[in-house]
């Protein structure tokens, strides 16, 4: 008798701790699906081909006007998965919003580490069924989905998914994460200026509100964050914005470590309401559950063209940049995937431009 009530109570306590273990995940999930219905989901429209290259595989060339086609041969990794993250600024461009930044992130799990590769955006391409152009206006043509496979056209690097935000939530993220420490050059002031009071005369705040007034180390908020990411004519144009940019991105990825729970709620609900992706349900579920072994991944910089295989160019009146896809596609290979055998441009089934000039 005894061992019968022995029982009944062991298994009273096992379904009791199966019930707690139940809610917990119940929790766990409504809380994550909360965050996952704040932002702006879309369904991919894309069903590109996926189909990885080894240096093993035999592959037949293609013709020149791959470009044009759906099915293409891309690489990829499932040990890696790439995310698009496009900043876009609503009030540019008279003709329809263009990129203002495209940051390559992808998360690699065998080398731990979180690579964040730049794309410049006077990059000279083929925009499917828009001709050539300079790649950020592959968004002004056809928004994300048409950005994301312009890329995957010309670099032969499978995307998986993509991420587009507003500039102007910088602000509100940077705010929110008590600043950003940056060290700002005399000579980047003065146009760093120029930035903030257009932002003040949009915010409504009073001129000169933020302004600086000299070089030096500052502790930045959003508004000054946001001005210093846009500096473009300083410097070595383009290629020192890109590196304003990932340097205030790389503040924001080391404060984001330091956050609390509290801390993080607080930014998603400032960041997720203005955030458009394709990202699913799953996905932002893993990628949240996985946050704190991502916070101990190096961060990674690089920039597309890299040095040395590209030109400057003037193509019907534009200024571009002219650069050699087949070794940018081996040495992006080389940094996302730490594969670094050459896979000549045949394999690919397109004619790269060598060094454009």
């Amino acid at each position: 008798m005894k061992d019968k009530q022995k029982g009944k109570l062991i298994c009273k306590i096992l379904a009791g701790i199966l019930g707690m273990i139940l809610l917990l995940c119940l929790s766990v999930y409504f809380t994550l699906h909360s965050y996952y219905i704040k932002m702006n989901t879309v369904n991919s429209k894309r069903e590109t081909e996926w189909i990885s290259v080894s240096q093993n595989e035999e592959k037949q060339e293609q013709t020149e006007d791959a470009l044009e086609t759906e099915t293409m041969e891309l690489f990829g990794d499932e040990r890696v998965f790439n995310i698009l993250l496009i900043g876009y600024d609503e009030r540019e461009g008279v003709g329809g919003k263009r990129s203002d930044s495209m940051i390559l992130l992808s998360i690699n799990r065998d080398s731990k580490e979180l690579i964040a590769t730049s794309i410049m955006r006077d990059i000279y391409v083929e925009i499917p069924g828009h001709g050539s152009n300079r790649i950020n206006a592959a968004y002004a043509y056809g928004g994300e989905e048409l950005l994301v496979k312009t890329i995957e056209q010309n670099f032969r690097i499978k995307i998986n998914r993509y991420v587009s935000v507003d500039f102007f939530v910088f602000i509100d993220i940077v705010d929110k994460l008590g600043g950003v420490e940056i060290e700002v050059k005399d000579e980047e002031v003065e146009t760093m200026n120029g930035y903030i009071n257009d932002l003040n005369f949009l915010l409504v705040n009073f001129k000169d509100t933020d302004c600086l007034s000299e070089g030096g180390m500052y502790l930045l908020n959003g508004k000054q964050a946001l001005a210093y990411s846009r500096i473009r004519y300083v410097g070595d144009a383009d290629f020192e914005r890109t590196k304003r940019q990932r340097r205030v991105l790389e503040q924001i990825f080391y404060k984001i470590k330091e956050c609390n729970l509290t801390e993080m709620n607080e930014l998603l609900e400032v960041l997720l309401p203005e955030v458009t992706t394709d990202l699913t349900e799953g996905e932002v579920i893993s990628l949240m559950l996985n946050m704190n072994t991502y916070k101990k991944y190096a961060l990674v910089e690089h920039r597309i063209p890299y040095d040395g295989t590209y030109s400057f160019r003037r193509i019907e009146g534009m200024a571009v940049l002219g650069i050699d896809l087949e070794e940018n596609i081996r040495m992006m290979k080389r940094d996302i995937y730490k594969q670094d055998e050459y896979i000549p441009a045949a394999v690919f089934g397109i004619k790269y431009p060598r060094k454009n000039g």
